[in-house]
């Protein structure tokens, strides 16, 4: 077994409440293995639960964490696990997504809910032509995040709010 999926299952024997549900990154997974994506960017790593799975997937993952110690936590698990794709950034998200040069093919959004519509803002100049952006906690959060509600709505971004998880939206440039 790929030593990926035995971290990945010890953090799910271990659930924290931070991490995305299991039927969203499953839902997630079956998209990857679909479009198997050359790069994604996920912004909000945590434990780096989310990261592996979406590194099993993808050619390349980058993923943002503000916070030292669980950037420091999801290092030790990316070592752990044995995967070599994985490039994490520790820092404030909303400076790094205004430098990054590099197009995503899928861009998770799973961090400081407040801040939703800039990193959505943000990720929209690095979006490949054919990406997606996965939102997480649209339901869950959704308090939290009316100014990004607002901006989506006004917006011509398609957009699907999918009743999994605690809420998990998929929005695409319009063509």
């Amino acid at each position: 077994m790929d030593n990926r999926f035995k971290i990945i299952n010890e953090l799910e024997n271990d659930r924290q409440e931070r991490n995305i549900a299991r039927d969203s990154i499953e839902f997630i997974s079956i998209l990857c293995r679909s479009i198997i994506p050359s790069n994604v960017l996920e912004i909000g790593t945590f434990n780096g639960y989310s990261a592996l799975w979406f590194s099993i997937y993808s050619k390349k993952v980058t993923t943002i964490e503000i916070h030292s110690v669980y950037a420091n936590i999801a290092k030790e698990n990316f070592l752990k696990s044995g995967a070599e794709n994985i490039e994490l950034i520790h820092g404030n998200a909303v400076e790094i997504l205004k430098n990054l040069k590099e197009k995503f093919d899928i861009i998770f959004i799973d961090a400081k809910k407040a801040e939703y519509k800039e990193y959505l803002e943000l990720s929209l100049n690095i979006l490949s032509d054919n990406g997606i952006i996965l939102v997480d906690n649209t339901i869950s959060h959704k308090d939290s995040m009316l100014d990004f509600f607002e901006y989506i709505e006004r917006s011509t971004l398609y957009h699907q709010e999918l009743n999994i998880g605690k809420g998990l939206m998929i929005i695409s440039k319009l063509h």
